[in-house]
């Protein structure tokens, strides 16, 4: 008998209570730092539309919103949205997936690797077509992305943490398909808990000729979220690029 039920994609399954559990030390200095990048650079009017994909529990959303700023966010994940709305009720963030973006925007923002989640290039490139569509003309998109020769450069093969609660969180990290992929294991008093990270290595090269081939055209591009001059070295690829105007 064939099994025609559909693969379930690594982020279905991963951002749930573990997840949060695992990274609630997420850094908010750096989450405001970039937010301050973006305000100075694309210099956005308050009454303009403002979208985070994958916003999470919505970390960046918040400190937009405390700026005074329109922001709204999704997230594919209704354990990460619904966890944000019991932090932060009176943010605009609810469940949506960014192949399929809903209205138009002024800016839409894509944080902290929040791309090239599917092992398949035209399943990520209609993440970018998706975007342009939701974009208004002359709108603003800004993609916070790894750098594959600064993550190959610093790979950690193998760590442990040990959380609060007494759980051992055993991640282990390589690379295969020109995919980073992050093995992690939750042994903890009776549950023993696998997932996986996996993001395509998108060179800078190959984030602008997306842009580019889906109407968006890249404007300048930041290698840490202090707004340094982008090298092969760097840390972050940072591109934002408008959509051409009709």
């Amino acid at each position: 008998m064939h099994n025609n039920t559909p693969a379930t994609h690594w982020f279905e399954d991963w951002f749930d209570h573990n997840y949060l559990k695992l990274y609630h030390h997420r850094n908010i200095e750096d989450a405001d730092q970039q937010v301050r990048l973006i305000i100075k650079t694309l210099k956005p009017k308050k009454d303009e539309l403002i979208l985070d994909l994958a916003c999470g529990e919505g970390r960046h959303c918040l400190l937009f919103h405390e700026k005074g700023f329109n922001i709204k966010g999704i997230d594919l994940s209704t354990h990460l949205v619904k966890s944000g709305k019991t932090k932060y009720p009176f943010l605009d963030i609810k469940v949506g997936d960014m192949r399929h973006i809903k209205g138009k925007h002024d800016i839409i923002l894509s944080l902290f690797t929040s791309f090239g989640y599917f092992d398949n290039d035209k399943d990520n490139f209609s993440v970018i077509r998706s975007i342009n569509r939701a974009l208004k003309p002359d709108g603003w998109f800004w993609i916070d992305y790894l750098n594959p020769v600064y993550v190959i450069r610093n790979l950690v093969p193998d760590n442990e943490i040990k959380l609060e609660d007494g759980t051992t969180v055993i991640e282990s990290r390589f690379i295969e398909n020109n995919t980073i992929i992050k093995e992690i294991i939750f042994n903890g008093p009776g549950k023993n808990n696998k997932y996986q990270e996996r993001v395509k290595l998108y060179t800078r090269e190959d984030l602008e000729t997306m842009l580019i081939k889906s109407g968006i055209y890249p404007q300048g591009v930041f290698g840490n979220y202090k707004g340094s001059e982008w090298s092969s070295c760097s840390p972050r690829t940072i591109i934002y690029g408008r959509k051409k105007s009709e």
